[in-house]
């Protein structure tokens, strides 16, 4: 079996991973580079996928599926069933004039994407993977397990365990056992002075906010669901003011409550409403909790003097107002005097840390990190290969 990473060495976000044996080969994720990216690592992926078997999507940020218009219509890609809606409904969204490139034909090519079930093999070729659902800001993320030639490799994409499903990672990956390779995300290990609360905490500083302001807007990405849950459910505690958002935000979470009764009532929107003049006095009154996005929807609320008096909780990634990652569009429309309220999508030091020391790879392959290097930071207490800066493995 060859491992080949064309894209995801010492860079965040872009990646494109190659496995392939004797007869078979696939590749995990085919991601754009992230806005402002430095990274001058270009990657082909009309060409490399021409003669793949199939391609797996970790997940649905566009820096692990932003080049899926590039492979060829008869190579099947796979992505997870809720995953793929979401994307879908995130698509058609980004075909309003003045938001994005999307066209009828990225919806087309999305609806030919085959999905699979959480810890069901799938046969391609000669190799058996087996998708591993993973927490992440990407709700239905997946690492995979793929088993060919007698060799077992485990690519993680992105995770972590500090949300509120985390602990599900380390019980399944003990099912899984040892494993010959890790190709492993580090996202945050770059910055190890940093400290990441849990969702769970985030949850319950929200409760306070929510309860000492009366009109509350939220800033979050719209398809990050544990986010969205996290608000919702500190609502829910701090009082059950109305929580509002648009149509495209209340169609993404009614699809979520729909195909998510598994999961009890955490993933449960039903008392999400996209605004409605008929709320507006009860908003008045009572306030709200708003999710909003940088749009002339949400600028009319916000600027409102109705609701002058309000908190505005920032709650993504403070690169997107800050230096060289600063997205104009945000800087705009984020207020000066804003409360960020944030916790990382991406595994801490110790997930990591507790995933290899389940799976006790004979080799780790870094991938989605600023620095290979930095896998030695985890003085891991067993023999390990660490790659660092090679892009192909033989195992």
């Amino acid at each position: 079996m060859q491992i080949k990473i064309h894209r995801g060495i010492n860079q965040i976000g872009g990646c494109v991973t190659e496995i392939k044996t004797k007869s078979t080969r696939i590749l995990i994720d085919i991601g754009s580079n992230l806005p402002n990216s430095t990274s001058k690592v270009k990657v082909n992926v009309a060409k490399i996928s021409k003669k793949c078997d199939a391609v797996f999507i970790t997940h649905y940020h566009l820096d692990h599926i932003g080049e899926y218009m590039q492979v060829k219509k008869d190579i099947p890609i796979y992505i997870g069933e809720q995953a793929k809606e979401i994307f879908t409904i995130y698509q058609k969204k980004m075909q309003e004039p003045k938001v994005a490139e999307v066209t009828q034909e990225h919806i087309d090519r999305l609806e030919t994407f085959k999905t699979f079930e959480q810890d069901v093999p799938l046969k391609i070729g000669d190799m058996t993977l087996t998708p591993i659902r993973v927490n992440h800001s990407a709700f239905d993320s997946y690492m995979f397990l793929i088993e060919a030639e007698g060799k077992r490799v485990l690519h993680t994409g992105d995770f972590r365990t500090h949300g509120p499903s985390g602990e599900t990672i380390p019980k399944a990956l003990k099912e899984i056992g040892k494993v010959d390779v890790l190709i492993c995300e580090h996202t945050t290990l770059s910055r190890l002075d940093e400290v990441f609360m849990s969702e769970l905490m985030l949850q319950k500083e929200a409760v306070d906010l929510i309860k000492n302001n009366k009109y509350v807007f939220i800033m979050c990405a719209s398809t990050n669901i544990d986010r969205i849950a996290s608000f919702y459910h500190a609502n829910e505690e701090a009082g059950k003011k109305l929580f509002i958002c648009d149509v495209y935000q209340k169609e993404i979470l009614d699809y979520v409550t729909k195909t998510s009764k598994k999961y009890k009532d955490y993933y449960n929107f039903s008392n999400v409403k996209s605004f409605d003049k008929k709320f507006y006095q009860e908003m008045l009154d009572n306030g709200f909790c708003m999710l909003v996005r940088s749009n002339y929807f949400s600028k009319r609320f916000i600027n409102s003097p109705n609701f002058k008096d309000n908190i505005f909780i920032y709650s993504q990634w403070l690169g997107y107002l800050q230096g060289s990652t600063a997205d104009e569009s945000i800087v705009k429309f984020v207020p000066k005097d804003y409360h960020y309220l944030h916790t990382s999508g991406h595994a801490t030091k110790e997930g990591i840390t507790e995933v290899c020391n389940i799976v006790k790879p004979n080799v780790i392959i870094p991938i989605h990190g600023e620095n290979s290097h930095d896998f030695e930071k985890l003085k891991l207490p067993y023999k390990t290969k660490h790659l660092k800066n090679k892009k192909s493995y033989n195992i």
